[in-house]
């Protein structure tokens, strides 16, 4: 598999052995011919896994030019240039300047909790009329609507980018799961997760926020209304395969004490709002 040449690290190999599983083939029928966007690309093997893949073309978008020209390094090494269209700059400028872009599938693939501004970028997400978006982040494993904020180093390169020179710390969110939910369908689309069911993976000590429900690899796709009346029995049976007690938190009395220990007392909110 080429997707494992774009890192050396064994243990990280074993991750993305994994993620791919969910990522890209869990979810062939959104990428083979298909037209993406791969934002906040990183080192383009995303991009280059959908292009593996038989996606048709994948526009990437990153903001750091060292992980832009490894990206370029590899495409060019593997040949597959004319498949692949790597753009550096803002991802949220790039999505509003190229928001009538003719494309069927997006990728946000591990930067959705390295941002503030959820809504925001899915609504640029949802206005290129996309059928179909990829989130894998972290996420508090709650179906209360709430925010978990805390401070990152702008400085390491797998952090939130900095917005001003010599930035030591940048506010990120991690958004509950019935959150994401939520603006989901507010913007017409369903939200379903993609299987992590602990039988299935090879390596979990590489995956174990995964394993934890600590994080999730969620798709998005168009529907003809803004709520789904489903949901609840698809995520159920995707965390109990995960933790049988994560049946608890679709109960609206006992949930997870867990959970609300990660809210802010500034965020605290305890209403349940998708039932």
């Amino acid at each position: 598999m080429k997707l494992l040449e774009f890192d050396n690290n064994p243990k990280i190999k074993n991750r993305l052995y994994e993620r791919k599983k969910r990522i890209i083939d869990a979810n062939l029928d959104i990428i083979q011919d298909k037209k993406i966007i791969d934002i906040a690309s990183n080192n383009g093997r995303w991009s280059f896994a959908a292009v593996e893949a038989g996606a048709q073309l994948v526009h990437s978008i990153e903001g750091r030019i060292d992980k832009v020209a490894e990206a370029k390094a590899h495409f060019n090494r593997l040949d597959v240039n004319d498949k692949i269209r790597t753009n550096t700059g803002d991802l949220y400028n790039w999505l509003y300047d190229n928001q009538r872009i003719n494309v069927d599938t997006i990728f946000c693939l591990g930067i959705f909790y390295h941002i503030t501004d959820h809504y925001h970028l899915l609504k640029l997400m949802a206005r290129t009329n996309a059928k179909s978006i990829i989130i894998d982040s972290g996420f508090v494993r709650s179906f209360k609507n709430m925010v978990h904020i805390q401070a990152e180093n702008p400085k390491l390169h797998r952090n939130a980018l900095p917005e001003f020179e010599d930035q030591e710390q940048e506010l990120v969110g991690f958004i509950s799961l019935g959150m994401l939910i939520q603006l989901s369908w507010n913007l017409g689309y369903t939200c379903k997760p993609v299987s992590w069911n602990p039988k299935e993976v090879e390596y979990k000590n590489e995956v174990q926020d995964y394993m934890m429900g600590r994080r999730y690899t969620v798709r998005l796709d168009k529907m003809q209304h803004f709520h789904d009346s489903n949901w609840q029995s698809y995520w159920k049976d995707e965390l109990v395969k995960i933790n049988p007690k994560f049946s608890g938190l679709f109960d609206k009395t006992t949930h997870d004490s867990v959970s609300d220990d990660r809210q802010r007392s500034s965020l605290r909110n305890s209403s349940i709002t998708i039932y």
